[in-house]
């Protein structure tokens, strides 16, 4: 019964896992975390040490970027069985029965309650650095500025803002706090960093010659930044809300005959140019499946056309094979564009 597999056994099971595929090891750290909560990162961790790969402060990092519930134990023990783990056959008392139950509810209960704790927590910051991009855009942003970025790529500004001055948005998910320093202050606030940085606090640096991208939500509701410097870096903001929304370019358009979805800006701002409709920028293909639904909704009469960054240098071209399975998901029209002398997207 999977609900009455022991800590031991599990650690025993993965054993028989390898952990060098990265998938694999996401998934692994998934159910461990299902299961367990943060109790299950001891054995985990212990495993993910196999791997030729492995990085103390990235296992860190992936362990609290898993949601829990995604993954369940019972995959941990499809693998470990398919790699030769056999499970120790032993007769248990009805007690023991009753008491494995119990603990294993008794850590499932545990592991939900963070998890709604994790998400109220996530909202909360969500608020904290929504609010920070508001005073920033509203403060420190003009509407006009030297980007050699866009220089680069040939495209003009469409709603994009530039700092007029050094930025940065220091991000304490221990305070819950996100708050502003500018021009002299950034370089005392580096000073005064601690080495090595805290785990709970984080950072989100503005320069001239940045290009800024507002990303909004359905309604209109200003989430976070985009950052793309002079090197076509593209940044965010820790906790910025990014999915499902987006930065639109030519809104005012009331009923286009098309309306766009785009991954990055450059691409976005050159098929406006070329055509005329409106196109979002949804920063990436993941996100084109949370952008383009309410797009069809808001803009009923037009058709909609998904453009994607086709890179055939790149295994398995994800960004083509992506972006042509939403288009035959959502029944729409796909393109690729292609601008010759540009960088891509």
């Amino acid at each position: 019964m999977h609900d009455l597999l022991t800590y031991d056994e599990l650690r025993l099971a993965l054993q028989y896992i390898s952990a060098d595929a990265r998938e694999t090891w996401v998934n692994v750290g998934n159910a461990c975390k299902t299961e367990y909560g943060d109790e299950g990162f001891v054995a985990w961790n212990e495993w993910s040490q196999q791997a030729a790969s492995y990085k103390a402060a990235d296992a860190k990092s992936v362990w609290r970027s898993l949601t829990p519930g995604k993954v369940s134990i019972g995959t941990i023990i499809k693998l470990a069985q398919a790699g030769g783990w056999q499970r120790e056959r032993r007769e248990m008392s009805a007690e023991d029965r009753r008491r494995l139950k119990a603990e294993a509810e008794e850590r499932r209960r545990r592991v939900a309650a963070q998890v709604e704790a994790d998400q109220a927590k996530l909202k909360r910051m969500q608020q904290a650095v929504a609010g920070a991009c508001q005073r920033v855009m509203e403060q420190h942003l003009a509407a006009h500025g030297p980007s050699p970025y866009l220089e680069r790529k040939g495209v003009g500004a469409h709603g994009v803002l530039f700092p007029r001055r050094a930025v940065l948005v220091s991000i304490d998910s221990q305070r819950e706090r996100a708050d502003i320093w500018v021009g002299h202050e950034v370089r005392d606030w580096f000073r005064q960093l601690p080495k090595p940085r805290p785990d709970h606090l984080h950072m989100f640096q503005l320069r001239p010659g940045d290009v800024v991208v507002p990303l909004r939500g359905q309604d209109g509701t200003l989430w976070a930044l985009q950052a793309i410097n002079q090197q076509g870096t593209k940044l965010y903001p820790k906790f910025g809300r990014k999915a499902g929304c987006c930065h639109l370019i030519g809104s005012e358009q009331a009923s286009p005959e098309v309306i766009a979805v785009a991954e990055g800006y450059a691409t976005a701002a050159s098929v406006h140019e070329m055509t005329g409709w409106p196109v979002a920028v949804a920063l990436d293909v993941g996100n084109m499946a949370r952008v383009a639904p309410p797009l069809m909704t808001m803009y009923p009469r037009s058709r909609l056309l998904l453009c994607g960054d086709d890179d055939p240098d790149t295994e398995d071209n994800p960004g083509r094979t992506k972006t042509q399975a939403l288009a035959d998901e959502l029944r729409c029209a796909v393109a690729f564009p292609s601008m010759p002398g540009r960088e891509a997207a």
